[in-house]
């Protein structure tokens, strides 16, 4: 039994991480997991307010997706429109090739519709083209940091997991 518990916290730490690179709500679906665990376990295993500085962590982490984004922007200058633009970018990226190559053209529309957008953002501001290739690829680097900071911490989460499990 230990086995399969250990597995399904296993599987669902790796859905969770997987699923915030193709642009959806992974870390949420890690507190799900968390929550619904520690109500079959009667919450012995994990407390209410263990659970609660999960929701506040993961809460928080949502929220400095777009701020990293914002201030790898703001570093190398771009303009707020393009921070707008970079984000919609990635979303109809994911979308778009996500629907066309499953994962990989999810992870991949997600990157190349952060940087498009935010080139054609900074562009249209009258910037030049090196400025604009500058603001793309701050845009793309705070995603990326964004996503290996939320990914990152739900594995931690489903170590942590384990350990309480064992």
């Amino acid at each position: 039994m230990e086995v399969l518990t250990l597995l399904l916290i296993i599987l669902f730490t790796v859905i969770s991480a997987v699923t915030i690179w193709l642009n959806l709500p992974g870390s949420f679906i890690m507190l799900a997991f968390v929550y619904v665990w520690a109500w079959l376990g009667d919450f012995a295993l994990i407390s209410v307010p263990q659970i609660l500085i999960i929701l506040a962590i993961m809460l928080l982490l949502e929220i400095l997706e777009y701020v990293l984004s914002g201030i790898a922007l703001k570093y190398t200058g771009a303009e707020k429109r393009s921070a707008f633009l970079a984000v919609l970018g990635g979303v109809l990226g994911t979308i778009i090739l996500g629907s066309l190559f499953f994962v990989v053209g999810a992870v991949l529309g997600l990157f190349v519709g952060s940087y498009l957008g935010a080139y054609w953002g900074e562009l249209q501001a009258g910037k030049s083209n090196a400025a604009a290739r500058r603001a793309a690829i701050g845009a793309l680097m705070g995603n990326i940091a964004a996503k290996v900071l939320k990914s990152s911490m739900t594995v931690v989460i489903g170590v942590w997991m384990i350990k309480e499990t064992i």
